[in-house]
């Protein structure tokens, strides 16, 4: 039996199957088997997120994902544009400004979504831009924002493009290499439909790039 406590966009319930998995013996994490199926996951994960590039994974929140995205491909002083049109767009904003990062604000009201034309215009205003933040699904609305769109322009550009795909990855088409995405994160606890606590992150070669800067 299914229960709820409340309708939100996750936790979402874990299948049987994936709980009878985790009533298994544990499996040591030196040990050969481990080490095949760490492998056989890491190659799964590359098919989920559509990308060529390592998944990096954290034991953390969606949160604790988006701030390592964050922290790791921006510093102090830099300037990004923020796509805020909920509660997670505006969850970027408090991450970039808890780190010192100037913020450009692309603000719609909740239940609508900022146009690539906006995210372009932005990125010709203010060169200094050195990445757009989005969400792909603003869950606190239901809006899905058009990542492929934003990323056409910001190839064009220096920018990253940097896509919070927490509640949208497994559920929305979302094509990493293909669009041109430079990171995407994403948890576990939503459309993968596990446990909470999981995080992770995958990076273009330009973000692997900005990061060892």
């Amino acid at each position: 039996m299914k229960k709820y406590q409340l309708m939100a966009p996750g936790p979402t319930p874990v299948p049987s199957q994936a709980l009878l998995a985790m009533a298994q013996p544990m499996i040591h994490h030196r040990t050969p088997e481990y080490e095949a199926l760490f492998t056989e996951v890491r190659a799964g994960l590359k098919k989920l997120f559509q990308t060529q590039s390592d998944i990096v994974p954290f034991a953390c929140s969606g949160t604790g994902a988006m701030e390592a995205a964050a922290v790791n491909t921006l510093s102090a002083s830099d300037t990004v544009a923020v796509v805020r049109a909920g509660k997670f767009g505006e969850r970027w904003v408090e991450i970039c400004k808890a780190y010192g990062i100037n913020v450009v604000e692309l603000a719609a009201p909740f239940g609508h979504t900022v146009p690539a034309e906006r995210v372009a215009e932005a990125l010709k205003k203010t060169p200094a831009i050195k990445a757009v933040l989005t969400q792909h699904s603003e869950s606190s609305t239901g809006v899905l924002h058009d990542v492929r769109a934003y990323a056409a322009v910001t190839r064009a550009s220096e920018a990253l493009l940097i896509v919070d795909a927490v509640s949208s990855l497994g559920i929305a088409d979302l094509q990493m290499d293909a669009w041109g995405v430079d990171v995407v994160i994403c948890g576990s606890q939503k459309g993968l439909m596990l446990p909470p606590g999981l995080g992770f992150c995958a990076l273009s070669g330009r973000a692997w790039a900005r990061s060892s800067s």
